[in-house]
């Protein structure tokens, strides 16, 4: 038991509980300071304590306002009648000066406006007796003010400041809880009077004005404008925000003579290419109040946001000659919400943003409104503005409606200002879609967008500003109803604290995601070389100029797109869509929820279901050796698994009211203890026939996306099966040696284990279709899509089944099934194993990428912090900085805050370099390193040869 207690001190306090009641009530007496004289004067009585300041004795009234002098803001209590009683060192006389040191008398006060002043501080909000200095070489009021750090609620004539040190904290609260100046203030009132009785003066906006002031001060602080000969009116777009250190910035953090290299060498800029990341954020709304003329931004373009005026301007003449695009592709929400107003009584339905996406931070001049969901419109603009920002010639965008959005860009590009044009002959673009959002696309798309197979990508995932609209969806509350150049220049403070959290962490960031890459390069890299070395040389010699070819040409054949077309799930979503979107118009169906249709829930269910069979069997392969990072990331998957199936219950209940009663018995019958996320019974109509009336468009849509999902399944197994059979060929043909034996075993082993995922997706999938079956009358389909047994799972040629004779073996039915090329089932592996091997050459060499990508960033990061430093010096020099008057406390004040930076960016750098002094050793090591020459190219048997970067 000690040692239980030992371990938890809260088993050690609860014992103590009574002696610290009684420490705190023993407080609110005199304690042993009971009677006598002032300890101070010995003259007195001790009558007046002050609960703010360490020493709990009691004073006269004249030595507690002695001891104040300069701690106006500290809040004392009168012993009376025995209690103690609040009072004030204004009502005790306490007099502030201002404009001389604390002490010395003033010859000319002037005593502030009724004789009582107002200060917000941390604790409390004051009324103070204050006097301005008025003597013949005096400053204004609110120079006085702020030489005391107290910040004038306004220019002429003050009445009200706040303490730096409470505008420090709301700002740092407000960017790190998203805590609002409501709550904020609330909870300084209550401190100030907590039972109604006595309330301060309510000066609740004149503090949002104040923080708004502070803010914007602080960005101009830190951005080296008050160091500039040409002062804030010289600031340019985009000058406040922060810049990702880890991006190419030329003229920054890239040599001198990038640009210029042999034609030999051009191959290799793609080094210096910039990531970035388009999306749109519905949540960030602005209601319809105030305007610009009466709430005017601050920051005129200066950080994320772009120049409101200029953007106005650009929609007012071209919003109209810009149509909303019609999608080619499935239906994405993107699209859909491209003619989707904000709803009654809202000014902006949204933002768009272009940041970098490899490092996920916000970009200059890149954000905006949006004032009728995602149009190309304002995207165009944004992304335009964005890449005329100190951008270098390589690009490559990531937005998750890429395949629309690109085709008619630079046409649309043509009609815009030539402010916003970019040269296509000295850019080099390459679009994708976002590897999450990929999967909604048609097969096309899937192929010819994807960030797995383009080359010299990486291993970047173009989900970045997913990822930081976490950071700003809690502020969206309080944002809706700020005026738009409050919200603006609020939102510009917010991003630019999420960019400078982000700064301080990469020195961690990359170092983790340098080891990640290091050690899957060489796995993939190996499994490239193993699976190449078993195929015939010729073979490999053809597929890897066709793959070559390709990745040069966009062009060419798509060497990732099978030849053999099928009804897909993603096909019969986009089928499902268009025809409810005809039996919604005939109203044969109703909508219950604006985003959310009947057949896109069915869509969702059956993802989430598949969600949950990846996690449970992600744990199950959990080995009892796993790192404690192994088994956070799974947690942090269930977690947030677990979030997506709550909000899809929510909807589910608007569609399938009756199922809410079925969870509700089932979460009595399993004792209200938290069920796991793998174990959320999803109760679909499949689950739920004979149990709960449901919708027969619910029943058709679950029965023709499982059917195609069927479909599916089986195409992959099948592809996974001739995978595996020509495996054991090769390992058995070509095999020698241990090292060899053991690398083949792992392939296989790979293949195994995806081949048992998709057995197992079949056979749960069917048992679906079963139940779905009946209310529907479907009969037809079990000729079709039998039950799966292990003897089926086999290839066409049954080459791993030694024990069955050729007179004997026949074709397993999983063969016959979809359709089969002219050529049957040897055209069939053809294509399944070139396909594969794409792939397998596609993760060795985007791995071998990333580590590449990563070296650059490390050394961009550290240039980046010494090309601040020394803009830092630069502005240490200025004698006279703007506003100065040749003052020499301004002067020093100014080289102060300089060499502070520059010791803070030399920290930084210092902090990195130390962090990465092994990471140049540890990309030279291992499988794929090419010793920076290029990529690991394979053209059969035990040739291997190393492509130019």
């Amino acid at each position: 038991m000690l040692t239980n207690c030992q371990d938890n001190p809260l088993l050690l306090w609860i014992p103590e509980i009574d002696s610290y009641l009684s420490e705190l009530l023993r407080l609110d007496g005199r304690g042993l300071h009971q009677g006598g004289l002032c300890p101070d004067c010995n003259a007195a009585s001790q009558i007046y304590r002050c609960d703010d300041c360490l020493d709990s004795r009691l004073f006269c009234q004249d030595c507690i306002v002695k001891r104040h002098n300069a701690l106006p803001f500290h809040r004392p209590k009168e012993w009376k009648d025995g209690r103690f009683v609040k009072t004030s060192l204004m009502n005790l006389g306490l007099h502030y000066q201002l404009g001389h040191p604390i002490g010395q008398p003033c010859t000319n006060p002037a005593i502030a406006p009724n004789s009582s002043f107002v200060v917000i501080d941390i604790d409390a909000i004051h009324q103070i007796s204050v006097g301005f200095c008025g003597c013949q070489h005096a400053h204004p009021h609110h120079i006085q003010l702020l030489r005391s750090r107290l910040f004038p609620a306004t220019t002429s004539k003050p009445k009200t400041a706040a303490t730096f040190r409470v505008l420090e904290l709301f700002h740092l609260l407000s960017l790190t809880s998203k805590i609002s100046a409501y709550e904020y203030y609330q909870t300084i009132h209550r401190r100030t009077d907590n039972i109604g009785v006595n309330p301060p003066p309510d000066r609740y906006r004149t503090f949002l004005r104040m923080v708004r002031e502070w803010r914007h001060l602080k960005m101009l602080k830190r951005a080296g404008r008050g160091h500039d000969p040409s002062g804030v009116s010289g600031t340019k777009e985009g000058e406040l925000a922060l810049l990702c250190p880890a991006c190419p910035h030329p003229g920054k953090n890239l040599p001198e003579n990038w640009r210029e290299c042999s034609p030999k060498e051009q191959c290799a800029m793609w080094r210096h290419a910039l990531f970035l990341g388009i999306d749109a954020n519905f949540r960030l709304k602005r209601l319809n109040v105030s305007n610009n003329e009466r709430d005017p931004s601050l920051n005129h373009g200066y950080a994320y946001f772009v120049h409101d005026t200029a953007f106005n301007g650009f929609l007012k003449e071209y919003n109209k000659q810009i149509p909303d695009d019609t999608s080619t592709c499935n239906n994405h929400d993107a699209i859909k919400s491209a003619s989707i107003r904000g709803g009654k009584g809202t000014a902006a339905s949204g933002v768009g943003t272009i940041e970098c996406s490899r490092h996920d931070m916000k970009r200059p001049v890149s954000l905006g409104d949006l004032q009728k969901g995602e149009r190309y419109v304002n995207m165009d603009y944004f992304f335009l503005s964005s890449v005329q920002f100190d951008s270098p010639d390589t690009l490559v965008v990531s937005y998750n409606i890429a395949c629309q959005w690109s085709r008619n860009l630079f046409k649309r590009m043509s009609t815009y200002p030539r402010r916003l044009h970019i040269r296509q002959s000295t850019k080099n673009i390459t679009f994708a879609v976002p590897k999450f959002h990929l999967p909604a696309h048609r097969q096309h798309c899937q192929i010819t967008y994807s960030l797995n197979f383009l080359p010299r990508v990486g291993r970047t995932d173009g989900e970045a500003p997913e990822r930081g609209w976490a950071a700003l969806n809690p502020v969206a509350s309080s944002t809706k109803e700020m005026g738009p150049g409050s919200r603006r220049d609020t939102l510009d403070d917010i991003l630019g604290d999420y960019n400078w959290r982000k700064i301080t962490s990469l020195f961690t960031s990359i170092l983790r995601k340098a080891k990640e890459a290091v050690s899957l390069r060489e796995e993939h890299v190996a499994a490239f070389k193993t699976f190449s070395a078993a195929l015939p040389p010729d073979t490999i010699a053809e597929w890897t100029h066709t793959v070559q070819e390709w990745e040069l040409d966009a062009s060419m054949p798509n060497p990732f797109e099978p030849k053999v077309q099928k009804t897909s799930e993603n096909a019969v979503r986009l089928e499902l869509a268009q025809e409810e979107a005809l039996a919604i118009a005939s109203r044969e169906i109703s909508i219950v929820h604006e985003d959310i249709t009947p057949s896109l829930l069915m869509s969702q269910g059956l993802e989430l279901e598949d969600l949950q069979r990846r996690l449970r069997m992600d744990i199950q392969n959990l080995n009892t050796g796993a790192t404690d990072l192994q088994r956070a990331k799974l947690v942090e998957r269930s977690n947030r698994l677990r979030r997506q199936i709550d909000a899809w219950i929510e909807v589910q209940h608007l569609y399938m009211p009756s199922v809410a009663a079925l969870q509700a018995r089932a979460d009595r019958e399993g004792g209200g203890a938290p069920i796991e996320a793998i174990n959320i019974q999803l109760m679909l109509p499949s689950h739920v026939v004979g149990k709960a009336e449901t919708s027969h468009f619910l029943l058709q849509y679950e029965w023709r996306l499982r059917f195609a999902y069927a479909h599916d399944v089986l195409q992959k197994l099948r592809r996974h099966v001739l995978l595996r059979t020509h495996m054991y060929r090769s390992k058995n043909a070509h095999g020698q040696g241990q090292h060899y034996h053991t690398r083949s075993l792992d392939v296989i082993k790979g293949v195994q284990a995806k081949i048992v995922v998709n057995t197992i997706r079949y056979r749960e999938n069917r048992l679906a279709l079963c139940a779905l079956s009946s209310p529907l009358a479907q009969t037809e389909w079990e000729k079709e899509l039998r039950p799966l047994q292990e003897n089926d799972i086999r290839a066409p040629s049954a080459a791993e089944l030694d024990a069955v004779g050729e007179g004997r073996r026949s074709i397993s039915w999983i063969w016959k099934v979809g359709e089969v090329p002219e050529g049957g089932s040897n055209d069939v592996m053809q294509q399944a194993l070139k396909i594969e091997w794409c792939k397998i050459r596609a993760r060795a060499h985007r791995w071998q990428e990333e580590c590449i990508l990563l070296e650059e960033e490390t050394a961009r990061v550290v240039a980046f912090f010494k090309w601040e430093a020394q803009r830092w010096k630069n502005l240490a020099g200025y004698v006279n900085p703007p506003g100065s008057n040749n003052d020499g406390a301004h002067e020093e004040g100014c080289r102060a805050y300089a060499l502070q930076q520059i010791d803070n960016r030399d920290l930084m750098r210092s902090n990195c370099e130390r962090a990465w002094r092994d990471l140049e050793s540890w990309f030279q090591m291992g499988e794929g390193n090419a010793n920076g020459c290029g990529f690991v190219e394979a053209y059969g048997g035990d040739e291997i040869q190393i492509s130019k970067i």
